[in-house]
C-alpha cells in the first residue's frame, strides 16, 4: 500500500454502514495511506452502496485519505449480472472513466506531500 498513489475502494453496504472489514483494513494501515486520493465503486440495492460510502469518507478524512466525489455506484446489481459477471452500462462505464481521471488528478496533485 505504501508504494500506490491512489486507491479505488470497492465496497458493498452492510447493514446500511461500511463492511466491517474495510473498517479494520484502514485502521490497520494508517500511514500508508497518508495524503492520498481514494475513489469508491460501491454495489447494493436501491442506494447502490453510497450510505457506506458515505461512512466510510468520513473516516478517510481522519486518516489523512483525500476521498473524491467522483464514483461509480451499482444499484442492484444482482439485476445486473450476467452468469457471474456484471453487464455495465453506458452510464457506469462513463462514471468509470470521470471518476479514475479525477483521481488521476488527485493522486498528481497530493505528490508532492507524499515526498517529504
Amino acid at each position: 500500500m505504501g508504494a500506490s498513489d491512489a486507491f479505488v475502494f470497492v465496497t458493498p453496504e452492510y447493514n446500511y454502514a461500511s463492511p466491517p472489514t474495510l473498517i479494520n483494513a484502514l485502521d490497520y494501515l494508517v500511514h500508508e495511506w497518508a495524503y492520498k486520493p481514494a475513489a469508491f465503486v460501491s454495489y447494493g440495492g436501491a442506494s447502490g452502496g453510497m450510505r457506506s460510502v458515505q461512512m466510510t469518507k468520513m473516516l478517510l478524512t481522519s486518516l489523512k485519505i483525500v476521498p473524491i466525489p467522483e464514483a461509480v455506484a451499482i444499484p442492484f446489481v444482482p439485476k445486473m449480472l450476467d452468469a457471474g459477471k456484471l453487464k455495465a452500462t453506458e452510464v457506469l462505464e462513463k462514471s468509470a472513466t470521470t471518476m479514475l481521471d479525477e483521481l488521476h488528478r488527485w493522486a498528481v496533485a497530493l505528490a508532492p506531500m507524499r515526498a517529504g
